[in-house]
C-alpha cells in the first residue's frame, strides 16, 4: 500500500508502468453524462482519466499526497481531495456512483461499505475493479524473472501479480452488504498493455519490494533488468475483473 513515505521514484514508476482500465468499466455504471461520480483510492488517476472524459462531475479521493499530486498533474481540473474509504469527506446521498480500482482489498470492508452506502444516492452504483494477470509476458522475459525471483513474495504469483490473495472481496458476504446492496454482477474484460522496456522496468519498480530496496541494491537491479530487455515492446496480458452492484432503494 502506498504511503507518503514511499520514495519519489515509486510514484513515477507506478504511473508509467501500471496498466489502465478498459472504457467499458465506466459504461457498466449506466450513468447519465450529468452524473456525479466518486472514485475512492484514486491513486495516480489510472481510472480517473476515463471517468472525467465521460462524466460531468468526478471527485477523486486519495489519502497519499504523492499519488494525489500525480493525479492532479495528469488530470487537470479534477477535484482531488484527501480522504479514505472508511471516512469519506462527503455528505449523505451525494453521488450517483462510486468507483474503486485496484484498491478495495486495502479497505476495512464493513466500514467502507457503510460509508459508500451513506454517500450513494438510492439506486446508485458501486463498481469495483481489478487488473489480474491472464497469461505470460510476450516476448519472454525469463532473464528478468531470474533476477527478480529471490525478492518476489511467496504469496504473489510470478511475475505479473499486483496483490496477494483472492481478488474477489469477501465483503459481499457481510450481513450489511447483503442488506444494503443488490445482487453482485460480474464481468471480465481483456485489457492487454503494451509497454517499451522502460515501461516494463517501471512496472516492476512500482512493486514495493523493489521500490523499497536501498539505492545501492535497487539501482543495479534496475540496470540489470534494462540490459536484458532487448525487444522494442512487450505485451502484458491483463484481464480486468469488474464487480458492480446498486444501493437498494428504501422500501
Amino acid at each position: 500500500m502506498a504511503t507518503d513515505k514511499m520514495p519519489r521514484h515509486w510514484y513515477e514508476d507506478y504511473e508509467r508502468g501500471r496498466p489502465g482500465y478498459p472504457e467499458q468499466v465506466v459504461d457498466l455504471a449506466d450513468l447519465a453524462p450529468s452524473a456525479t461520480a466518486l472514485e475512492l483510492a484514486a491513486g495516480t488517476g489510472k481510472l480517473t482519466h476515463q471517468l472525467v472524459s465521460r462524466i460531468a462531475h468526478v471527485v477523486a479521493v486519495e489519502p497519499d499526497p504523492g499519488m494525489r499530486r500525480m493525479l492532479v498533474a495528469g488530470c487537470p481540473g479534477v477535484e482531488a481531495i484527501d480522504g479514505t474509504a472508511e471516512q469519506i469527506p462527503f455528505a449523505d446521498d451525494a453521488v450517483d456512483a462510486v468507483f474503486v480500482a485496484q484498491a478495495f482489498h486495502w479497505f476495512d470492508h464493513e466500514s467502507a461499505l457503510m460509508e459508500i452506502a451513506r454517500v450513494l444516492r438510492p439506486g446508485g452504483t458501486l463498481v469495483v475493479v481489478w487488473n489480474v494477470a491472464n497469461g505470460s509476458v510476450v516476448p519472454s522475459i525469463t532473464a528478468v524473472e531470474k533476477l527478480l525471483a529471490p525478492i518476489w513474495p511467496r504469496d504473489y504469483d510470478f511475475p505479473l501479480d499486483m496483490m496477494s490473495g483472492d481478488w474477489t472481496p469477501g465483503a459481499w458476504n457481510l450481513p450489511f452488504a447483503q442488506e444494503a446492496f443488490s445482487q453482485i454482477r460480474e464481468t471480465r474484460l481483456a485489457n492487454p498493455q503494451t509497454v517499451d522496456p522502460h515501461g516494463l522496468v517501471a512496472f516492476f519498480g512500482s512493486m514495493g519490494w523493489v521500490a523499497n530496496l536501498p539505492d545501492e541494491e535497487r539501482q543495479p537491479l534496475v540496470d540489470a533488468m534494462r540490459s536484458h530487455l532487448t525487444a522494442t515492446e512487450y505485451l502484458l496480458p491483463w484481464q480486468t475483473r469488474v464487480q458492480w452492484t446498486r444501493l437498494n432503494k428504501p422500501q
